[in-house]
């Protein structure tokens, strides 16, 4: 059972754990988001995905299973008050900061579970958030939605909700780096 709950999350994990026997009243695994490691009591999950490949549902799922979460998404910097979305390139870096920032001061507090709703299509696009976890106790796990589309770039570009051209999304599933692992996201270098 842990294999398969492992290999529908995209085999992205940061520790092994040992395969549980399934509880009869419980919903099968593929339907229940991964337990947190058991050596945890804080926990950071790091949604990664292509636009339009479900994160933002996931996010939702998981913030209904955890009630207690928390989710950050550096989109959420260019929501206008009228709930408008207005996307600007030349403030992206400030935008990762800023959501960065509410992560730390969320960790900082010790909320529980933090979901942050980003592409991370590279591991270094992850990492502020993996040293975040590792200097405040928070164990990671890398959660990418399960749909079949996820990497269809044309229906990535039909499905996501903001308007993010196919040209666009096929350069990202190019650098899409798979089999991500803790070690790699805390090693990992911004390419110059």
């Amino acid at each position: 059972m842990a294999e398969r709950l492992i290999n529908s999350f995209g085999n992205l994990r940061l520790d092994e754990r040992r395969p549980q026997r399934r509880q009869q009243n419980r919903p099968p695994a593929q339907h229940r988001p991964a337990p947190p490691p058991s050596r945890f009591s804080k926990h950071i999950y790091l949604l990664r995905g292509l636009p339009g490949s479900g994160k933002s549902s996931l996010a939702r799922k998981l913030k209904r299973d955890f009630p207690s979460a928390v989710v950050f998404s550096t989109d959420d910097y260019f929501l206008m008050e009228d709930g408008s979305y207005i996307y600007n390139p030349d403030l992206l870096q400030d935008a990762h900061k800023w959501n960065q920032k509410r992560a730390r001061k969320a960790m900082g507090r010790g909320r529980t579970p933090i979901i942050i709703d980003n592409t991370n299509i590279v591991a270094w696009h992850m990492k502020p958030y993996a040293v975040m976890a590792l200097e405040n106790g928070y164990g990671v796990i890398f959660l990418e939605p399960n749909t079949h589309w996820k990497f269809d770039v044309r229906e990535l570009a039909r499905r996501n909700s903001h308007g993010v051209p196919r040209e666009k999304i096929q350069r990202m599933k190019d650098a899409y780096e798979h089999n991500v692992t803790f070690n790699m996201v805390l090693h990992a270098e911004k390419p110059n």
